[in-house]
């Protein structure tokens, strides 16, 4: 039965992690798997946590355009003092000299009736908390697909660097060889040339794949969010895949995409939000029906009364003034918009804009969600013909490969047959772990987009 990893690419990841372990001890690496990474990405991902915090957001508006329902309660107090001639509204007098007054009161107010633009606020706050949320799955699910990518990308590029390794030896061991038997005689200058020439290519090879590796893991762990002084030595997955397994139809797998996917929904639960952003700029036409409730009093330093034991007028102190002038009020406020500058008519015409630009990005979102599921699943059939081609190819490879090099070191073929084999064989070999690491990623983005 095909695995994620044949019994050969087993042994060698087995003797790469093994020589890793006394790295790691050397370097104080920190030993990383796939699972691990993607949970340290779930807690430190920036995008990820900045959704997370969108998702928060939309959840604190919806709290609040629940509350709006309440009544509102403003209390207000003032304080004047006018030297001069002034008409002193508390006393009803014409006064002049200095006038110093104070009108505290509390407001209550109760919208009854407001064109239900209140009511499609609330529906539009539930909408988009809706569409945090999904796009916080969303953007799990990229994340995952990231880091995922970048650690097999991570994977092939230590095992290429692997490869080079074992064909620098090879090739160092041949160089030796060739200079024996150019000194005996047997072979020319000219073939240890060719062959160190050949040695210092793949030497810069490793040199690129290093680079690659490098590159690799430290894409890695910006996703992880790890910081500069990150050290990582990565984990091959030890997870077994059927390669063989039959996939689902690809209408099945469409149709799991679309019921599933995150992405889908929050643009769903946007064009919803965009409906009642709509209905709003609409019910800016309605009046608007309200129930007020007002408890005040005034204060006017000319308010005087008569004092029966000295016979004089003197001055009524403030809170008692206070006490004596309280108001209570209850009134109903009708407000009807007739003319506001043609602002509701283009608050409209914008909401019904915005609504037609939801609609299309309902649209492309579909688009792009069948399209990027058709390439994973083309992609996936892809890699697993390619990785049967190359675990059927592997063996031959390493007999001709074998008997090329008996052939060489025999002096029956020459050197640029000698490397062809070789070639071949590695060629083998990166194709072997290229296509399991291809069809890992791509059915693990099948498994995400399908839940």
């Amino acid at each position: 039965m095909n695995r994620f990893f044949t019994r050969a690419l087993l042994q060698k990841l087995g003797g790469l992690l093994f020589c890793s372990f006394f790295s790691v001890q050397a370097q104080a690496q920190q030993v990383l798997t796939l699972e691990q990474s993607i949970t340290l990405a779930r807690q430190h991902n920036v995008a990820l946590r900045q959704a997370q915090y969108n998702t928060t957001k939309a959840d604190v508006n919806l709290r609040r355009t629940q509350f709006a329902y309440l009544p509102t309660l403003t209390a207000r107090a003032d304080a004047s003092r006018i030297n001069g001639l002034t008409f002193d509204n508390v006393s009803g007098q014409v006064r002049r000299g200095n006038t110093t007054t104070s009108n505290p009161y509390i407001v209550g107010q109760l919208v009854l009736f407001d064109g239900f633009s209140r009511y499609f606020e609330l529906k539009k706050a539930a909408a988009q908390a809706q569409a945090g949320k999904y796009n916080q799955a969303q953007a799990e699910i990229e994340m995952e697909a990231t880091v995922t990518g970048y650690f097999l990308q991570a994977i092939l590029d230590r095992e290429n660097i692997n490869i080079s390794k074992d064909r620098i030896a090879l090739l160092q061991s041949q160089v030796q060889k060739m200079e024996k038997l150019e000194k005996a005689g047997t072979r020319t200058e000219q073939d240890v040339y060719q062959l160190k020439s050949q040695l210092a290519t793949e030497q810069l090879n490793l040199i690129t794949n290093e680079n690659s590796y490098r590159a690799s893991v430290q894409a890695l762990a910006l996703q992880l969010n790890a910081g500069p002084d990150a050290n990582y030595e990565l984990q091959a997955p030890t997870t077994t895949i059927n390669i063989s397994a039959p996939l689902l139809p690809l209408d099945s797998v469409l149709a799991r995409a679309l019921a599933h996917s995150p992405q889908l929904k929050a643009a769903k639960a946007s064009l919803d939000a965009s409906k009642h952003s709509m209905k709003i700029a609409r019910s800016g036409l309605s009046p608007t029906l309200s129930l007020d409730g007002i408890v005040g009093s005034n204060y006017s330093n000319n308010i005087q009364e008569l004092n029966a034991e000295t016979n004089t007028y003197q001055k009524i102190p403030y809170f008692e003034q206070l006490d004596q002038n309280q108001q209570k009020i209850v009134q109903l406020s009708l407000s009807i918009p007739v003319f506001k500058g043609l602002n509701s008519h283009f608050e409209t015409q914008t909401a019904r804009l915005d609504l037609r630009n939801a609609e299309l990005d309902y649209v492309a979102v579909q688009n792009q969600l069948q399209q990027t599921v058709q390439k994973a699943y083309q992609d996936v059939l892809a890699a697993r013909e390619k990785y049967t081609t190359a675990q059927a190819n592997i063996e031959y490879a390493d007999k001709a490969f074998e008997a090329a090099k008996r052939r060489y070191e025999a002096g029956t073929i020459d050197l640029f047959s000698y490397m062809e084999s070789l070639n071949n064989k590695n060629k083998v070999q990166a194709e072997l772990l290229q296509s399991t690491c291809e069809f890992y990623f791509k059915h693990r983005i099948l498994e995400l987009y399908q839940g």
